[in-house]
């Protein structure tokens, strides 16, 4: 627990993590993988770090199976040691999760900090040179050019809204569901820089993820009329906007997407979703379908399934990926490593009773989905969420037995008042 006015001793890796992680280094690395090593001694010094023995044996016995096939050890050895270093990322954010006294103050902190610096990116807007430190200019889908989407100090604007995903869910099911006072202002905060990054699978996987959510527990939905009746009043209102909206601009990029994907010629949304998972099983056939082609091999054999696949020779090894996490491992590790991925996560989703709590739930539902519509193997704000939901005793006021019989929550004895207030901003 972290007094008033103390600065968290977390604070600095946690800006590091959201904010600058990727500046100025070359695409596809971090500085959370630089530091690899000194997460690493750090784990050492926290707990005896058991879990290396068990990934480094799935390892072993992977590599055995795909040098045997004939993957190119250079490229295998390079890709391997990424992967190494995003698995001592996260189990060091593990033991980091697990013995930090609460993360609320960290993501109000956050939540502000990306609140300035969105504040920035709209001044620098305008001014070309500078626009392009924070904006990303996208094709965003076919017969849309050009357009400019919020990715702040990332390489690219989806990535930056998964980063901000367990922000928005903790500040959107805190207003819906606890209601403290004030809630919508942190909400606001947080959610307006991911609806400028224009991310749709990350817009749509957060709105499914707040449905399902309360259709686990209808109670939600009964005792929560008066949530009810705003959704309700938001919901005519977000209608009567979309109407207007299709009156005044009715090729506006929203629109225009849809409209896209609905007929199937959304390029974007089907390289990460269908397309993905045809390349994959392409690449994993070229060794084997149950073991994969191994780590770093995609970028040798998936070139030439590119080109043919997309008519294309804009393809090259510099270029080359599969953008979706899930497909990817199909890619890697085969039907065994896919079935395996699926197979952890439903028996962790149990085993932790994920069910239980209504903020580890929302985040469990939004990456389960997101992982099929994107992302990458070694992608860690993906793993950063796993971990999240998988870890009991996150948040306890979420918990759904802290209900009363009335069917509201005792939120300043499920712990709120261990998170700071800032003057004049409640949470």
């Amino acid at each position: 627990m972290e007094s008033k006015g103390h600065i968290n001793r977390y604070l600095p890796v946690a800006i590091l993590y959201f904010f600058f992680n990727s500046l100025f280094l070359p695409l596809g690395l971090l500085y959370t993988t630089l530091l690899a090593p000194i997460f690493f001694i750090w784990v050492c010094l926290k707990r005896k770090p058991t879990g290396i023995f068990y990934y480094l044996s799935a390892v072993l016995a992977f590599a055995c199976i795909h040098i045997w096939n004939g993957a190119n050890p250079l490229y295998y050895l390079q890709s391997s040691v990424i992967l190494l270093a995003t698995y001592i990322f996260c189990l060091s954010f593990y033991v980091f999760v697990r013995n930090t006294g609460s993360l609320r103050s960290l993501f109000k902190d956050l939540v502000i900090i990306n609140a300035v610096f969105t504040v920035l990116a709209l001044i620098l807007f305008p001014v070309p040179g500078l626009r392009e430190l924070v904006w990303y200019n996208n094709s965003i889908t076919s017969g849309v050019k050009d357009v400019q989407r919020l990715k702040m100090f990332t390489y690219e604007a989806s990535y930056y809204s998964t980063l901000l995903a367990p922000l928005v869910l903790y500040y959107g099911l805190k207003a819906l569901i606890l209601k403290p006072a004030q809630r919508w202002l942190l909400f606001s905060l947080v959610t307006v820089p991911v609806l400028l990054s224009l991310s749709f699978g990350v817009i749509s996987a957060l709105f499914l993820t707040v449905v399902f959510v309360y259709l686990s527990d209808l109670r939600l939905l009964v005792e929560n009329r008066k949530t009810i009746r705003i959704v309700a009043v938001a919901g005519l209102a977000g209608l009567l906007g979309v109407i207007i909206l299709y009156k005044l601009s009715p090729n506006n990029v929203l629109f225009v997407r849809l409209g896209n994907i609905f007929e199937g010629k959304d390029t974007s949304f089907r390289g990460r979703t269908t397309d993905s998972f045809f390349i994959a099983w392409r690449v994993a056939s070229k060794k084997s379908i149950l073991f994969g082609v191994g780590p770093g091999q995609i970028k040798l054999l998936a070139v030439d399934i590119l080109r043919q696949f997309y008519r294309s020779n804009t393809f090259t090894q510099a270029n080359t990926s599969i953008p979706n996490s899930l497909a990817e491992t199909l890619a890697i590790y085969g039907i065994i490593g896919m079935v395996a991925r699926l197979g952890a996560e439903i028996y962790f989703f149990f085993r932790t009773k994920v069910y239980t709590n209504y903020y580890r739930l929302g985040l469990f539902l939004f990456i389960f989905i997101y992982q099929f519509t994107g992302s990458f193997i070694t992608n860690i704000a993906e793993y950063v969420i796993w971990i999240l939901a998988f870890t009991q005793g996150l948040f306890p006021e979420f918990d759904k037995w802290r209900r009363n019989a009335e069917g509201s929550f005792p939120v300043a004895e499920a712990g709120a008042r261990e998170e700071p207030d800032l003057p004049g901003l409640s949470s």
